[in-house]
Protein backbone atom coordinates (compact mmCIF):
# COMPACT_ATOMS: atom_id res chain seq x y z
CA UNK A 1 0.00 0.00 0.00
CA UNK A 2 1.78 3.01 -0.90
CA UNK A 3 0.65 6.49 0.64
CA UNK A 4 -2.33 7.29 -1.75
CA UNK A 5 -4.42 4.40 -0.56
CA UNK A 6 -3.41 5.61 2.93
CA UNK A 7 -4.59 9.19 2.79
CA UNK A 8 -8.34 7.44 0.96
CA UNK A 9 -9.07 5.17 3.59
CA UNK A 10 -8.06 7.41 6.67
CA UNK A 11 -10.04 10.47 4.18
CA UNK A 12 -13.11 7.81 3.86
CA UNK A 13 -13.12 7.59 7.77
CA UNK A 14 -13.22 10.96 8.14
CA UNK A 15 -16.17 10.95 5.75
CA UNK A 16 -18.10 8.44 7.21
CA UNK A 17 -17.86 10.78 11.32
CA UNK A 18 -18.56 13.53 9.54
CA UNK A 19 -21.90 11.48 7.92
CA UNK A 20 -22.47 10.18 11.28
CA UNK A 21 -22.22 13.41 13.12
CA UNK A 22 -24.52 14.79 10.50
CA UNK A 23 -26.83 12.38 11.00
CA UNK A 24 -27.16 13.52 14.97
CA UNK A 25 -27.34 16.37 14.14
CA UNK A 26 -29.80 16.44 11.32
CA UNK A 27 -32.09 14.12 14.74
CA UNK A 28 -31.24 16.63 17.04
CA UNK A 29 -33.03 19.21 14.90
CA UNK A 30 -35.91 17.33 14.36
CA UNK A 31 -36.17 16.50 17.95
CA UNK A 32 -36.23 20.20 18.55
CA UNK A 33 -38.68 20.92 15.70
CA UNK A 34 -41.24 18.70 17.54
CA UNK A 35 -40.43 20.33 21.03
CA UNK A 36 -41.46 23.76 19.42
CA UNK A 37 -44.23 22.32 17.48
CA UNK A 38 -46.25 21.26 20.80
CA UNK A 39 -45.06 24.05 22.66
CA UNK A 40 -46.65 26.11 19.82
CA UNK A 41 -49.82 23.59 20.14
CA UNK A 42 -49.84 24.86 24.02
CA UNK A 43 -49.74 28.27 23.52
CA UNK A 44 -52.73 28.07 20.83
CA UNK A 45 -54.68 26.63 23.29
CA UNK A 46 -54.15 28.94 25.60
CA UNK A 47 -54.69 31.41 23.81
CA UNK A 48 -58.03 30.57 21.44
CA UNK A 49 -59.85 30.73 24.12
CA UNK A 50 -58.48 34.00 25.50
CA UNK A 51 -59.31 36.10 22.21
CA UNK A 52 -62.61 34.80 22.23
CA UNK A 53 -63.25 35.83 25.52
CA UNK A 54 -61.77 39.27 24.34
CA UNK A 55 -63.95 38.82 20.94
CA UNK A 56 -67.28 38.59 23.39
CA UNK A 57 -66.09 41.61 25.22
CA UNK A 58 -65.36 43.85 21.75
CA UNK A 59 -68.95 42.90 21.17
CA UNK A 60 -70.84 43.75 24.46
CA UNK A 61 -69.34 46.82 24.44
CA UNK A 62 -70.56 47.58 21.35
CA UNK A 63 -73.83 46.44 21.82
CA UNK A 64 -74.09 48.96 24.79
CA UNK A 65 -72.41 52.03 23.35
CA UNK A 66 -75.26 51.45 20.09
CA UNK A 67 -77.88 51.14 23.11
CA UNK A 68 -76.31 54.57 24.71
CA UNK A 69 -76.35 55.99 21.53
CA UNK A 70 -80.16 55.59 20.71
CA UNK A 71 -81.26 56.73 24.02
CA UNK A 72 -79.00 59.79 23.12
CA UNK A 73 -80.75 60.14 19.86
CA UNK A 74 -84.13 59.78 21.68
CA UNK A 75 -82.85 62.14 24.45
CA UNK A 76 -81.76 64.96 21.83
CA UNK A 77 -85.04 64.30 19.86
CA UNK A 78 -87.44 64.50 22.77
CA UNK A 79 -85.68 68.24 23.27
CA UNK A 80 -85.97 69.32 20.17
CA UNK A 81 -89.21 68.22 20.49
CA UNK A 82 -90.16 69.89 23.52
CA UNK A 83 -87.89 73.42 22.23
CA UNK A 84 -90.17 73.38 19.33
CA UNK A 85 -93.27 73.22 20.96
CA UNK A 86 -92.46 75.55 23.59
CA UNK A 87 -89.87 77.87 22.50
CA UNK A 88 -92.28 80.48 21.97
CA UNK A 89 -93.00 81.20 25.91
CA UNK A 90 -89.29 80.52 27.20
CA UNK A 91 -87.80 84.43 27.20
CA UNK A 92 -84.12 84.62 26.60
CA UNK A 93 -82.36 86.47 29.21
CA UNK A 94 -79.01 88.80 27.96
CA UNK A 95 -76.71 86.70 28.43
CA UNK A 96 -72.69 88.23 29.51
CA UNK A 97 -70.09 87.68 26.75
CA UNK A 98 -67.06 88.47 29.07
CA UNK A 99 -64.13 85.89 29.07
CA UNK A 100 -65.06 85.84 32.72
CA UNK A 101 -68.31 84.42 32.26
CA UNK A 102 -67.47 82.07 29.01
CA UNK A 103 -64.89 80.55 31.48
CA UNK A 104 -67.52 80.15 34.13
CA UNK A 105 -69.93 78.58 31.79
CA UNK A 106 -66.88 76.21 30.16
CA UNK A 107 -66.04 75.42 33.49
CA UNK A 108 -69.89 74.76 34.77
CA UNK A 109 -69.90 72.71 31.20
CA UNK A 110 -67.26 70.13 32.01
CA UNK A 111 -68.08 69.65 35.84
CA UNK A 112 -71.45 68.85 34.40
CA UNK A 113 -70.38 66.34 32.09
CA UNK A 114 -67.92 64.74 34.55
CA UNK A 115 -71.09 64.38 36.61
CA UNK A 116 -72.62 62.99 33.72
CA UNK A 117 -70.13 60.19 33.15
CA UNK A 118 -69.75 59.38 36.67
CA UNK A 119 -73.34 58.50 36.88
CA UNK A 120 -73.04 56.80 33.38
CA UNK A 121 -70.44 54.54 34.48
CA UNK A 122 -72.01 53.63 38.04
CA UNK A 123 -75.33 52.86 36.10
CA UNK A 124 -72.75 50.29 33.88
CA UNK A 125 -71.27 48.41 36.67
CA UNK A 126 -74.96 47.82 38.81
Amino acid sequence: MDLIDILIVILIIIATVLCLYLIKLVKRLFISIDIMESKLKEFDAKITPLISDLQEMANSGNTIANYAKEQADFAISLVDGIKSKFGGFVTKKQTNVSPQSSAQNLVKNLKALFKGATTFISEIKK
